[in-house]
C-alpha cells in the first residue's frame, strides 16, 4: 500500500515506553515531536522553537510544551504561545518578538502504527 502524504513516525508500543519521538523530515523540512499527553491522545508538533530554534519537548508534569532554551510554553492542544518574553530594545536598532505557534500535523493511526498526514 503506498502511502501517499503520509510519513511514519513511529508505533504506538514505542510511544508508550518514551516520553516522546522527535525526527527530522526531508519532505517537511521540519523537526517534529510526536507524543502522547496526559489524555493518551497523540499529538504531533513542530519540536522546533519559534523564538530562536530550540528544542521542544513535552512536559507530561505540566501537561504542556516548553522549550529548552527559554522555557517558552506551549499549547499541547493548539500550539499556541502562553509565555512571551519582555520586549527589548537594542542599540541602534529596534526589535520586537513575535512569537508564533507550533507547526500542527494531523495524526493517522493504523494497526498501531503512527503517521504524520501533511500536503505537498
Amino acid at each position: 500500500m503506498e502511502k501517499k502524504n503520509f510519513l511514519y513516525i513511529t508505533s504506538k508500543d514505542i510511544l508508550l515506553k518514551q516520553k516522546y519521538v522527535i525526527k527530522f523530515y526531508d519532505e517537511l523540512k521540519d523537526e517534529v515531536i510526536c507524543f502522547l499527553d496526559k489524555d493518551n491522545d497523540i499529538k504531533i508538533y513542530s519540536s522546533i522553537c519559534p523564538h530562536f530554534g530550540g528544542e521542544i519537548y513535552y512536559d507530561k508534569k505540566k501537561d504542556y510544551l516548553r522549550c529548552k532554551w527559554h522555557d517558552w510554553k506551549f499549547c499541547k492542544n493548539t500550539g499556541k504561545c502562553l509565555s512571551y518574553p519582555i520586549k527589548l530594545k537594542l542599540n541602534p536598532y529596534d526589535f520586537e518578538v513575535r512569537p508564533n505557534n507550533l507547526k500542527n500535523y494531523s495524526v493517522k493511526l493504523k494497526n498501531d502504527e503512527i503517521y504524520l498526514n501533511y500536503e505537498k
